[in-house]
C-alpha cells in the first residue's frame, strides 16, 4: 500500500515539473505545411452575447457508441449504436427519420501480399448501409496501428463506427434538416482513419448544397503550446473572467483530411471547461450566432458549459453491458468449438480477474 508521503512527494514533484510549462504563445503542430498557427492574443477573444435579429435554427446533435460482443486475435464482432437529438430554442423536437440506429460490424483477418489485413463488414437491416461495401485495412496502416506494433483487430471496430457516423450525418442533412440548420457531432472534424475523408466529403457536399452548418465539439483536447503546456489551459488563463467567450483564429488549416476552421470556447460562466469547436470550412455562418445558440444549450447543471444535446445523444448511444451480455449469449449459441477456442485464447486476463 502506498504511503501518504509517497503521494505527497509525487504531487509536489509533478507541480515542480509543470512549472516551466506555464507559459506559451502559440499552438504547436508537427505538420508545418498543413497547419500554420497564430500567436495567442487577447484580441482574439469574443464574448458570447445574444445577437440582434437572431434566427433560431434546428440543431441535430450526433454521437455514436460501441461495445465488443465477441473478440479474438483474428476476429471481432462489435455492437454499434448511433443517435441524434433534435433541438430548436432548447426544445426537443420529434424527428421525421429514425433517431437511433443499431448495427453490427464484423472484423476478420486475412493474409494479402505477405501482410495481415483486417476486413470489415456491416450487418444491418437498415437501408442506410445498403451501399456500405466491405472494407479492407492493413493491420500496420499508420491511421490504426500503434507505434511499431500492428493494430489490434478491435481497433477496426472503431473505424466502422466512425464511417457510419458520417453516413448517418449525411442522412440527417438530406432528410431531416432545412436551409440554415446545424449538425453538431461529438469530437473534431479531423478524418483520422484511412478512407474516412471519403465519407466526410459526401456529408460536406450535401451540407454545402443545403446551406447546413456542420461542426464538431470536443470536450477534451491534446493540443499543446510551444512550451509543452496544455493549449486550452493557457487560453483559459488569458481569457475574460466570469464570461462566456469564443476564441479565433487558432490556426490556418490546409488539409483534405481536416476541412475545418478551429475555435475554442467557454460556453458557460460557471464552467471551468474550455471546448474545442471545429466548423466545416465550407459552411456559411455567423460565429456570434453559432456560439450563442450552442451556449444557450449548455446550461444543464449536470455538465455546465457542454451542450445538453450532446449529453443526451451520448446517453442514448451507449451500449450497456447488460444488453451486450444478452446478445453475446445469443451469439455464443451459434459458434462451433474452433471459434470458441480462438475466444478462449484471448480472455485469460478476464478469467484470472474472476478467479481472484
Amino acid at each position: 500500500m502506498l504511503s501518504k508521503n509517497e503521494i505527497k512527494e509525487c504531487v509536489f514533484d509533478l507541480k515542480k515539473q509543470l512549472k516551466p510549462q506555464e507559459s506559451g504563445d502559440i499552438c504547436f503542430f508537427r505538420n508545418k505545411e498543413k497547419y500554420k498557427p497564430y500567436k495567442i492574443s487577447e484580441d482574439y477573444f469574443s464574448q458570447i452575447k445574444k445577437p440582434l435579429n437572431l434566427k433560431t435554427r434546428k440543431i441535430a446533435f450526433i454521437d455514436g457508441g460501441n461495445n465488443m460482443l465477441l473478440s479474438a486475435s483474428n476476429f471481432c464482432i462489435v455492437l454499434n449504436r448511433l443517435h441524434f437529438s433534435l433541438y430548436q430554442n432548447n426544445l426537443r423536437l420529434k424527428p421525421k427519420i429514425a433517431d437511433t440506429i443499431d448495427f453490427l460490424s464484423i472484423c476478420t483477418s486475412s493474409m494479402e501480399n505477405n501482410e495481415i489485413y483486417y476486413n470489415v463488414k456491416v450487418i444491418s437491416q437498415n437501408s442506410l448501409f445498403a451501399d456500405f461495401d466491405k472494407i479492407s485495412i492493413s493491420s500496420v496502416d499508420k491511421s490504426v496501428s500503434s507505434g511499431l506494433f500492428r493494430a489490434k483487430i478491435s481497433k477496426i471496430g472503431d473505424v466502422a463506427r466512425k464511417y457510419a457516423e458520417w453516413i448517418f450525418a449525411e442522412e440527417i442533412a438530406k432528410n431531416q434538416l432545412d436551409d440554415g440548420d446545424m449538425i453538431i457531432r461529438d469530437g473534431t472534424l479531423e478524418a483520422r482513419f484511412i478512407g474516412e475523408s471519403d465519407f466526410a466529403d459526401k456529408t460536406y457536399e450535401i451540407c454545402s448544397k443545403k446551406n447546413i452548418l456542420f461542426a464538431g465539439i470536443a470536450k477534451t483536447t491534446a493540443l499543446f503550446t510551444n512550451t509543452g503546456a496544455n493549449f486550452s489551459s493557457v487560453l483559459k488563463s488569458r481569457s475574460p473572467e466570469n464570461k462566456k467567450w469564443y476564441y479565433y483564429p487558432v490556426v490556418d488549416i490546409n488539409s483534405k483530411y481536416h476541412r475545418a476552421k478551429m475555435y475554442f470556447a467557454k460556453l458557460h460562466e460557471k464552467s471551468n471547461r474550455v471546448l474545442r469547436a471545429d466548423i466545416f470550412n465550407g459552411s456559411k455562418y455567423n460565429a456570434d450566432e453559432f456560439f450563442y445558440q450552442i451556449a444557450d444549450n449548455s446550461k444543464d447543471p449536470c455538465f455546465f458549459g457542454y451542450p445538453y444535446g450532446l449529453i443526451e445523444a451520448h446517453k442514448m448511444a451507449l451500449v450497456s453491458n447488460k444488453e451486450l451480455q444478452y446478445y453475446k449469449t445469443l451469439a455464443m449459441a451459434y459458434l462451433d468449438k474452433s471459434v470458441l477456442s480462438d475466444i478462449g485464447s484471448q480472455d485469460g486476463h478476464d478469467e484470472l480477474d474472476r478467479a481472484v
